[in-house]
């Protein structure tokens, strides 16, 4: 056990060293470290897990560098004063701190110290000794109610390096408002980005000052660059005739993507523009391609504060055909007039475009535009099938038609462009 526990680590010593976009297999490290098969797969399977390396189906396995990922998840001052809207007595120039903890001031002050820490943030009313103690251990202030505070208190504040708010709010609506802020931009930090996806490979890339030499490409587009400097994306076909003298008369346009650039604009680009790699680039320097592979495979959906996610809720409810789905209306899908809201029709109506393109064995798609006219409201509680059809299939769309049915009465009926990647 020991010696597999020496040769793991090996491995990932050896898998840290290679050069970023550098492609390795089980077979390939297997027979270079001299370890068994099931040794080198374990190794690779960590080296997941611990962000050295991403494996895309059918595409390979690469090294991959772990990047700072701008976090949206962290709540500054600012936002605190932004979203209850107050008025800033102190420390204006110390918005942009974060906040490490936010409490309440319900309690005694000598009971409050414990829990107490620096660049947290105080939400209390006209108690200026909790409003000093608080300044004292490096923690800002909310003051609710309309209040102001002292002189003293503002002065210490600014000593502090610490920013004083005031607001008309209560304590309990100054936390609902600043909860819900926190919530939103935690479900920030979960959205798929171009940098989330993208792995820097050089078979994908071609130097401006190469261009004119024999060049075997790796896809029937390719990016050109100088340097580290992103060029633009090119045709493989016309690689022969380009000289580094006459290249800009062969540049796409509109070909890339930034880092923060979301999963569904990348699945609308790759399919508008029938792409099997993107790359991502930031003020003009090349960081590296997304794989098609990535962008169209099914992302988990968020969950609620059920710890269950919509669409988890409705997997238990449905029932799934080739072609059409039957639910019942559960409160959960209803508005608060007790009908079927709009957003939970078009969940549903994209879980079925999901199987009846599935049945049409078309797995990259992009819901480009639809046209939706209800006939009558559905109900809470009234059982309903959705049944789906294509219409019309050319190279690049598909048209899809969605009918809602209750007891054999068209409620709904929903019409879908749909862009797709043609896999032939």
């Amino acid at each position: 056990m020991g010696e597999d526990m020496s040769k793991h680590e090996d491995i990932l010593k050896y898998i840290r060293g290679l050069r970023e976009g550098s492609s390795l297999s089980v077979r390939q490290i297997s027979g270079y470290m001299g370890v068994s098969l099931g040794t080198s797969y374990r190794a690779i399977k960590q080296a997941e897990q611990d962000g050295l390396v991403k494996t895309i189906e059918r595409v390979g396995t690469f090294r991959i560098v772990q990047r700072e990922v701008k976090s949206h998840g962290k709540i500054m001052f600012r936002e605190v004063n932004r979203v209850i809207q107050g008025t800033v007595l102190a420390g204006d120039n110390y918005l942009d701190k974060e906040i490490s903890r936010i409490l309440i001031g319900a309690m005694q002050t000598d009971d409050l110290v414990k829990y107490l820490e620096p660049n947290g943030l105080l939400i209390v009313g006209n108690r200026e000794k909790s409003q000093r103690k608080a300044l004292e251990n490096g923690v800002g202030l909310l003051i609710t109610g309309g209040f102001g505070t002292g002189e003293e208190i503002l002065k210490l504040a600014k000593e502090k390096q610490l920013p004083v708010i005031s607001t008309t709010h209560d304590s309990f609506t100054c936390a609902s408002i600043i909860h819900r802020e926190v919530y939103s931009l935690s479900l920030s930090q979960n959205i798929v980005t171009a940098g989330s996806l993208m792995v820097k490979q050089e078979q994908y890339t071609i130097d401006i000052n190469d261009l004119g030499t024999e060049i075997h490409p790796e896809d029937k587009n390719m990016i050109l660059l100088n340097g580290n400097r992103f060029v633009g994306a090119i045709r493989s076909k016309y690689l022969d005739e380009m000289t580094k003298d006459n290249y800009t008369s062969y540049l796409l346009p509109d070909y890339s993507a930034e880092e923060d650039t979301t999963l569904l604009s990348l699945r609308q680009i790759m399919s508008w523009h029938q792409l099997n790699i993107i790359p991502v680039v930031e003020s003009g320097d090349y960081r590296g391609i997304v794989h098609r592979r990535e962008v169209f495979k099914n992302i988990s959906s968020r969950n609620l504060k059920s710890g269950m996610s919509t669409d988890q809720l409705i997997d238990r409810e449905i029932k799934i055909d080739s072609n059409k789905i039957n639910i019942r209306v559960m409160p959960f899908m209803a508005d608060e007039f007790g009908s079927l809201s709009q957003a939970n029709f078009m969940r549903l109506a994209e879980r079925l475009i999901l199987v009846v393109l599935q049945e049409n064995h078309i797995h990259s798609y992009h819901i480009d535009t639809y046209n939706i006219m209800n006939f009558k409201i559905v109900q809470l509680y009234q059982e309903i099938e959705l049944t789906g059809e294509i219409i019309d299939r050319g190279e690049q769309f598909i048209r899809l038609e969605i009918v809602l049915n209750v007891q054999g009465t068209a409620y709904s009926k929903a019409t879908f462009m749909i862009q797709h990647f043609n896999e032939k």
